[in-house]
């Protein structure tokens, strides 16, 4: 696929500072919209720091968050080959107009491999190992739970020295660094009181967040520490 860049910086008023990519995907020749193609910008090691998709006029417009560091934009459609632009930078209040004119070339496939899609689960323990909490994952979840009775049980299994749990359920989990009671966080949703009545064996994972780590995830709600708890949904094992 070989493709034209047309590139322009515009400013923003105060109000907009953000960091924004915008143009439009057409087929060279004809210039036809590339609709329903992927719009990535993508850092030197591969990772995404924004994308999005062209919509029926092959217009794209998207925030972005390259902090400064060189990226590439890539523009992909099922069936055809991908394409990859020089590197760009801008600045942290530049808007960066792109227009693509894209030669259609097709993919010559034998076979296809179809996979799953990640649960949404898969997602959020991704997610929170790449954040470097102290992830107990399904795996370990499940070697736990066959001798657990309660959830109290469960985190006993687990030896962790970090917190101490209870002897009454009025009372709470308490971290060992601060005697303070940490927070128990359902699904995302972070709650009050003493330490609900969880099945073992509808937890898929949890992790075990410090005081700085739970107060970046979830402010004030989580002053001491947290409990992260993430129960099974549709598609988990």
């Amino acid at each position: 696929m070989r493709w034209a860049i047309l590139v322009a910086l515009l400013s923003l008023p105060p109000s907009l500072q953000a960091q924004v990519l915008r143009g439009t995907a057409r087929f060279a020749g004809d210039d036809r919209p590339l609709d329903q193609a992927r719009v990535m910008a993508l850092l030197r090691d591969g990772r995404s720091v924004g994308s999005t998709v062209t919509d029926d006029q092959g217009r794209f417009q998207f925030r972005i968050n390259a902090d400064g560091r060189p990226f590439t934009i890539s523009i992909t459609r099922i069936g055809m080959e991908p394409t990859l632009s020089e590197e760009l930078t801008i600045g942290t209040t530049d808007t960066l107009d792109v227009n693509f004119s894209v030669v259609e070339t097709g993919i010559r496939t034998d076979t296809v491999r179809v996979t799953s899609s990640p649960s949404i689960n898969d997602l959020r323990l991704t997610e929170a190992r790449r954040r470097g909490w102290r992830v107990f994952p399904p795996a370990d979840v499940e070697k736990l739970r066959e001798r657990s009775n309660s959830f109290e049980d469960l985190l006993r299994s687990t030896g962790y020295p970090g917190f101490v749990i209870p002897s009454r359920r009025d009372d709470c989990i308490r971290s060992t660094r601060y005697n303070r009671c940490l927070t128990i966080v359902i699904d995302g949703v972070p709650l009050s009181g003493s330490y609900p009545n969880i099945n073992p064996r509808d937890i898929y994972f949890f992790a075990l967040l410090g005081k700085t780590e739970a107060a970046v995830q979830f402010g004030d709600r989580t002053p001491w520490g947290a409990i992260v708890i993430y129960t099974r949904a549709k598609g988990d094992r």
